[in-house]
């Protein structure tokens, strides 16, 4: 990373897409879609104030002053959460 000029984005998706998870994916198309949301969420654009990982209102990237408060925010996320947040049909989680 360049101090100057920041992360390199593509490298940060690079290793989300294809080391991290990627390695784990073993369908093409479950692949292409892992690395395609990152195209979308990992980048300069993620630190705006309005950015948001769909557009459903939920899962804004919250702003704290204390680890305390990222856990009790982080703890009061649901456990369940339907296709529709990420943009897809409500079938996508029917195997």
């Amino acid at each position: 990373m360049d101090l100057k000029k920041g992360p390199s984005w593509s490298a940060v998706r690079y290793m989300i897409g294809e080391i991290q998870y990627g390695g784990r994916v073993t369908d093409d198309y479950d692949k292409h879609l892992l690395n395609t949301y990152a195209k979308l969420w990992f980048g300069e654009h993620m630190f705006q104030q309005n950015f948001r990982f769909c557009n459903c209102k939920v899962f804004p990237i919250p702003v704290f002053k204390t680890v305390e408060d990222y856990i009790s925010y982080i703890d009061s996320l649901p456990m369940v959460i339907t296709p529709e947040v990420f943009g897809m049909h409500p079938n996508a989680d029917i195997t």
